[in-house]
Order: C-alpha cells, then sequence, then structure tokens
C-alpha cells in the first residue's frame, strides 16, 4: 500500500517537473507564434529573436507552466495557506525580475526596433545615440519592475511617492552637479553636437571624442591623455566641431618694408597667387592674394585660402608647405619681411 503511493506521488511529481520543462521548451516557439501573428513584416517574421517583446513572452511562458505544476503541487502536497501564499509570492516576484531582465536584454543594437530606427534615419543616427536611449529605457524598466517587488512585500507606495516631493528636493540639493551632468548627458544625446571620433574644441579643452557617457564625456587631447569632462559643462559650452567642416582656411599676414618697390610688391603677389592655384588641396576660386593696407611698420598683404581637406594633421602639413613656398618666393626676389620697430627722439 505504502508503496503504491510512493510510486502514485513520484509519478505526480515527474508529470509536475515534465510540465515545466514541457513549457520552457515550448517557450520559444510560442513567443515566436506570437510575434508572427501581431507583426505583419515578412522581414521581421523570419527574425523573431531579434525582436524586444521575444525574450518577455518566452519568459511569461514558462511562468505559466511553473503556476499550472504548482496548482498540481499543491493537490499532491498538503500545504498550509501561509506556504501557499508565500510560494506564489516568491514566484510573483521571480516574474517580474526575469520578464524586466528580458525587457533589458532585449534592448540592444541587433532588435528589430534599433534596426527600423537606423533604416529610416540613416546616418542622422549613431550608436552612441541609440545606446544612451536603451540605457535611459533599461533603467525605467528596472525602476518599474523594483516599484512592483517592493508592493509584493506589502508595502504602500503611495506615502512613498508623496513623500518624494520633499526627499526629491533633498536629493537634488544634494547632488545638483550629477542632476546637471546626466540632464547635460540626455541633451547631447538628443541634439548630437558631436559624436565619437570627431575632434572638437570646447572652451580650453580640445580632443578627439572616445566615449559619451550620461555623466560625462572622454576626450583624448593631443598630448595622449584622455580628459572626462562632466556633461553639464559640455552642455552649456559653445562647441567647435572640426570633424564636420567641410574645408578649413588658411590664413596669414605678411608686412613687407615699406622700401620694398611697388614692382616687387606686384611681383610678388602673382606669385603667391601662382603657387597656390598650383598647390595640391587648395580650392583655387577661394584664393586671395591682396595688397591690404600701409601700415606703420609696412605695407600689409593677406593671403586667404581654403584648404579642400578636414583632417587637421593633412592640414597642417599643407598649411607647412605654403609657410615654406611664400618664404622661397620672398627670398628669391630680395624682400624683406618688415620688423615692428619705433623710432625714439630724445631731446638733448
Amino acid at each position: 500500500m505504502i508503496n503504491n503511493v510512493d510510486m502514485e506521488m513520484i509519478s505526480q511529481i515527474a508529470i509536475v517537473i515534465g510540465i515545466i520543462l514541457i513549457f520552457k521548451i515550448l517557450s520559444s516557439f510560442v513567443a515566436g507564434i506570437i510575434i508572427k501573428i501581431l507583426n505583419s513584416n515578412k522581414k521581421e517574421k523570419r527574425n523573431v529573436k531579434q525582436n524586444p517583446f521575444y525574450l518577455p513572452l518566452k519568459t511569461i511562458f514558462t511562468f505559466i507552466g511553473i503556476f499550472i505544476a504548482l496548482n498540481m503541487v499543491k493537490e499532491i502536497i498538503p500545504i498550509d495557506s501561509v506556504t501557499e501564499s508565500i510560494i506564489t509570492k516568491i514566484v510573483k516576484i521571480a516574474l517580474i525580475i526575469f520578464v524586466a531582465k528580458a525587457f533589458g536584454e532585449g534592448l540592444n543594437e541587433k532588435n528589430s526596433i534599433f534596426l527600423k530606427i537606423k533604416s529610416k534615419k540613416g546616418k542622422e543616427i549613431d550608436q552612441a545615440t541609440i545606446s544612451g536611449i536603451f540605457k535611459v529605457i533599461r533603467i525605467m524598466i528596472y525602476i518599474i519592475a523594483g516599484f512592483m517587488v517592493i508592493s509584493e512585500f506589502g508595502y504602500d507606495l503611495t506615502g512613498f511617492i508623496a513623500s518624494l516631493g520633499i526627499g526629491g528636493v533633498v536629493i537634488t540639493l544634494a547632488a545638483q552637479d550629477t542632476a546637471k551632468s546626466l540632464i547635460g548627458g540626455i541633451l547631447i544625446f538628443l541634439d548630437k553636437p558631436f559624436k565619437v571620433g570627431d575632434y572638437i574644441k570646447v572652451g580650453q579643452y580640445e580632443g578627439t571624442i572616445e566615449e559619451i557617457k550620461f555623466r560625462s564625456t572622454n576626450i583624448r587631447t593631443l598630448d595622449n591623455s584622455v580628459l572626462h569632462i562632466p556633461n553639464s559643462e559640455m552642455s552649456i559650452s559653445a562647441v567647435t566641431n572640426y570633424s564636420e567642416m567641410e574645408k578649413r582656411r588658411y590664413y596669414t599676414k605678411l608686412t613687407l618694408e615699406l622700401e620694398t618697390k611697388l614692382e616687387k610688391v606686384e611681383i610678388v603677389k602673382n606669385e603667391i597667387q601662382q603657387m597656390l592655384e598650383k598647390t595640391e588641396s587648395i580650392i583655387t576660386d577661394t584664393i586671395s592674394v591682396k595688397f591690404q593696407n600701409i601700415s606703420d611698420n609696412g605695407i600689409e598683404i593677406i593671403v586667404v585660402a581654403y584648404i579642400n581637406e578636414t583632417d587637421y594633421g593633412r592640414y597642417m602639413e599643407i598649411r607647412e608647405k605654403i609657410n615654406y613656398d611664400i618664404l622661397t618666393i620672398l627670398q628669391q626676389e630680395g624682400v624683406e619681411l618688415a620688423y615692428n620697430t619705433q623710432t625714439i627722439y630724445v631731446k638733448k
């Protein structure tokens, strides 16, 4: 008799475990079917695992199997109401945590939402922006899940939420800089004044953007050090983004001696003009070599041209070559640059 009871209990427990395993195995299939039914897009039907709702649906279906199995366990093993309530609460909390985790993991650069946005926006949207948006959504999901778990323990959140009015002021006052940096980070992600890899200048800081985080932005400077600048400062400062330049400007002012003959001035001007026209990457219709002014020190010639090069290193190489060529022209023509001189007459 005892053996028959034991065998019956073992078989029922095996059935319970079997139900859990079956729901676990079928969870992927069921989640895929639901997404395909609700989705009319043929391409997205083929890539159901990239859908952000795939993991949550799979998790929920698995927990349905656990709930069914628990109800069967109650019929096999006598459980008092307190124990039953505790087990049910544990399962609910586990469901909340796992579904929140599933939503969080589903929000990545491979899911269908990201791919759809990227295909519509093209180059207007970048990896850093999407990652930032997903981080905000994940935080919100985990906060909501946290509130739901707390409420399962029997705590009334109404008073807690109401107290956030005063508590929020205290927290804000205690962490104003952090709050400003977080808000600044959100503004940077929305406005996108720069992206990773851009060469920028912000106030006294200058370098290449390495990473954009919610609280700070990392800039690699020319001396190879890394600056961690708070986003509160980045969001309110004027940003010069050199990477978005279509061309760079060459400008210099030559001050020739006042004794320089006008014929020589004209020759120097023409030779500089011709040299610039032959220089690689110079946009010829932007060249301007003009006798601008007669100053106390000498004859001022302004040289302006735009270089069809945005890379800073390459720009400096072209600029250096132009400077060498200008000095060579002056030396060949025997023209001297004027010094900033001043004559002082002393009364005897």
